[in-house]
């Protein structure tokens, strides 16, 4: 990734609180990364599947689970996972080394021995809401796109959808980018401070081109937008997304499968990206 695409990587951080993914969950346990990675790649569950942590789970609970649905589980030594498939037990274990071992079995025991002899004590466990096959959820992609009145999105008519949402997002970098300016004037930075004062001007236009309509000849809007846009395409659909970049004619992405696939999503009431996107695009707002 780019160091602009670092940069919004870390805003990403700092600014957004969400219902938990894979990563999320055991990114910084033992072992963890090499887990995420293995389902991703191996058993390609989708990067976006939501997870509820319970305090327990039995044998019969497992098997009632979906095909495909995996149970992550944290240990005092390392990281696992375990679901049911084909009338036995799979599961799958890694240290902090990164190496991901897989043991199946059809008993119980001889799969909880595996877990607590490679990840030690079970801690936690996190239950995937609802899972699909990353296969199913293509082809249901596919189908759609296969419809005549399939919904053409663009980030144009997204700002016009939820007009109120980037109004409000652009009232509150401003005054984030007024506080900076006193502490810039505190400071005697004089210049940066009129600077400041100047993009605050240029984001107060913008408001008021945008709700009279004329998205088109706001670019400091466009701009971040688009730039919203791609960063939470990378993070939602890494894969489909590939590097953001930056040359001399703005931001571009390796691959648009992922933003394409975001837009449709947004489109069809997706919430939580919904706040992902807004929250990347206060951000680059602040940032100027």
């Amino acid at each position: 990734m780019t160091n602009a695409g670092k940069l919004f990587a870390d805003m990403y951080k700092e600014s957004l609180t969400e219902a938990s993914t894979t990563g999320d969950i055991i990114k910084s346990k033992p072992g963890g990364s090499a887990i995420m990675k293995d389902l991703h790649t191996t058993e390609q569950t989708p990067h976006d599947l939501k997870y509820d942590k319970i305090e327990k789970i039995s044998w019969s609970e497992l098997k009632d689970y979906s095909r495909k649905s995996w149970v992550v589980i944290v240990g005092s030594e390392g990281t696992g996972a375990i679901k049911v498939d084909n009338n036995t037990y799979l599961a799958k274990a890694a240290k902090a080394d990164g190496e991901v071992k897989s043991f199946r079995n059809d008993r119980g025991g001889n799969i909880l021995d595996f877990l607590k002899g490679n990840i030690g004590k079970l801690r936690e466990f996190h239950v995937a809401l609802k899972q699909k096959d990353t296969s199913d959820t293509q082809r249901q992609r596919k189908e759609l796109n296969k419809k005549p009145d399939a919904v053409k999105v663009s980030q144009e008519s997204l700002v016009q959808k939820f007009k109120p949402l980037w109004t409000k997002a652009i009232n509150s970098a401003i005054v984030d980018i007024k506080g900076h300016v006193v502490n810039q004037i505190k400071n005697d930075a004089f210049e940066k401070a009129e600077k400041k004062l100047h993009h605050i001007k240029n984001l107060e236009n913008a408001i008021q081109n945008m709700n009279q309509d004329r998205y088109g000849t706001v670019s400091i809007i466009k701009s971040s937008v688009n730039v919203a846009v791609m960063m939470t395409a990378a993070h939602y659909y890494p894969e489909k997304t590939g590097d953001i970049t930056k040359d001399r004619n703005g931001y571009s992405v390796q691959n648009r499968e992922g933003v394409n696939q975001l837009l449709t999503d947004l489109e069809q009431g997706d919430t939580a990206k919904l706040g992902t996107v807004l929250a990347f695009f206060k951000r680059t707002l602040i940032s100027g």
